[in-house]
């Protein structure tokens, strides 16, 4: 058993040192023992050693004045898959004049990329800050017994008919993850996000109440197919479905429609308010799938993912460009009414959203009357690489500054080269929908509406870096998806 398995869920250890660079080497030697215990190679203690000192000194220089050093709070969590470094002070608040003319004071964005998976900044506000390095733990891949397998059997088992073989759908228990991780390679090769390559990552998340995945069984135990359904928390009232796997050796058979039909009775059986999904564009399939199931689109993400995902057995070339998701929801238990506020610009297409999707809503209309709130601005910022190279931004309160600061973040992360941005903005506050429309003035495109996602309805936004998008390499279905397409085009195609 490996010596991780002693550590439990969530923080486990924590330490408070003074925000000096004399306290560095100490923090790093703590950081790195710690990650000894999850089985870390060489090469990855190396680079916690290294993006420790960085992150530690950026907090030390950025936060604090030489005469006036304070503390900094260094935490260690284990979440599923994942090894978390986070640093926490109650040092100077975010001065955006101090940070623009001090580039070097900011975080290294581009050595934290290659180091870490992903990180996160959450801005308290008065509380202070935090900053969350991610390293994914160690876990055996599915490389070495994939090559073994596909080697020696994969062309080997001829495709049954489906009028003489219908496999059977249930949930995907614990220990077949290995399996998962097999159909994985068989579907996308190792184009897809990584995690699905690793079982231990995957069997951890359904432990813990964090994904569910329907798979399709042949009658000779083989799974064949897979579609999961994935919660921010374990309590969530609605999922993302999502990695829709198929054997190619076994498509044909309607399997995608028959898992998300299996996935909507057992969320709604659990009490899920509506399952949320994103279909891809560069076929009309998945598309075309969730129009029959009853699902709505929602919106449309321009450049969700780099073009280098590909799908075996349906066109491998790349689209030169990054590809679009069309944003859909099926509502599956009542929920209750909400009063949801939106701007001018948008206020139109959230009602017809809602319509369309039946939704308990009345949508206000909110003009520009000013953000003077008296409260500070708190957010959070979460990096992710791989496939994506993406950073979303969440609003958790909405101070006068909030237009400000946004900006701020926004301009730093594009200097970084993420090459897309979103802004999850909370529809039940008048605020958030006047900084919306204040925002679609400075480059940031309407992405759509996601229903009951953090206790309340989101408003997505969109902001490409130096993107290309052609609409015409975009497939879409509907007339509400073309409708969708053609506004938020021409939101891109004016933006300043």
């Amino acid at each position: 058993m490996q010596d991780r398995a002693i550590f439990p869920q969530g923080a486990f250890a924590r330490t408070t040192v003074m925000a000096s660079r004399f306290s560095l080497r100490p923090v790093q030697a703590w950081v790195v023992e710690f990650a000894r215990c999850f089985s870390m190679a060489d090469d990855d203690i190396s680079r916690i050693e290294l993006v420790v000192e960085e992150a530690f000194m950026s907090v030390v220089q950025s936060a604090f004045e030489e005469d006036d050093p304070g503390e900094i709070a260094v935490i260690l969590e284990q979440r599923p898959g994942q090894f978390i470094i986070a640093l926490e002070d109650h040092g100077l608040p975010l001065d955006l004049k101090h940070l623009e003319e001090n580039e070097g004071l900011a975080l290294n964005f581009i050595l934290l990329k290659q180091l870490v998976d992903g990180f996160v900044f959450i801005n308290k506000g008065k509380d202070g800050k935090r900053l969350e390095l991610i390293k994914k733990i160690p876990a055996e891949s599915v490389a070495a017994a994939m090559h073994a397998h596909e080697g020696t059997t994969a062309t080997q088992e001829p495709v049954p008919e489906a009028s003489t073989e219908q496999p059977h759908f249930r949930l995907l228990q614990p220990q077949e993850t290995l399996a998962l991780a097999q159909l994985a390679y068989r579907s996308y090769g190792y184009t897809y996000v990584s995690d699905f390559y690793h079982p231990d990552r995957i069997r951890q998340r359904i432990e813990h109440g964090l994904m569910d995945s329907c798979v399709a069984v042949t009658a000779n135990g083989q799974i064949i197919g897979s579609l999961s359904l994935f919660y921010d928390t374990s309590e969530a009232k609605v999922a993302e479905c999502g990695a829709a796997m198929v054997d190619p050796r076994y498509r044909g058979l309607n399997l995608f429609k028959e898992m998300k039909r299996f996935l909507f009775e057992h969320a709604r059986g659990k009490g899920l308010n509506g399952i949320f999904s994103e279909a891809v564009t560069i076929h009309p399939y998945t598309q075309q799938g969730n129009l029959t199931l009853g699902l709505h689109e929602t919106g449309i993400l321009l450049s969700y993912v780099s073009d280098n995902v590909a799908f075996k057995k349906i066109g491998s070339e790349c689209m030169g460009q990054r590809q679009a998701l069309v944003l859909f929801y099926a509502r599956l238990n009542p929920e209750k009414m909400r009063t949801v506020y939106a701007p001018p610009v948008y206020s139109g297409l959230v009602e017809r959203i809602y319509a369309e999707n039946r939704m308990n809503r009345q949508v206000e209309e909110v003009t520009e009357t000013g953000l003077g709130t008296g409260t500070d601005t708190q957010l959070e910022i979460q990096i992710r690489q791989d496939a994506f190279n993406d950073a979303s931004i969440e609003l958790h309160q909405i101070g006068e500054d909030a237009f400000e600061i946004i900006l701020h973040h926004t301009r730093e992360l594009c200097e970084k080269k993420v090459e897309a941005i979103y802004l999850n903005v909370p529809m039940a506050s008048r605020e958030a929908a006047i900084l919306a429309g204040r925002l679609a003035n400075k480059g940031f495109l309407f992405a759509g509406v996601i229903p009951e996602l953090k206790d309340g309805d989101v408003l997505k936004l969109q902001y490409l870096n130096n993107v290309l998008f052609d609409p015409a390499q975009v497939t879409v279905v509907s007339d509400t998806a073309k409708e969708l397409l053609a506004v938020i085009s021409r939101q891109y195609a004016n933006r300043p």
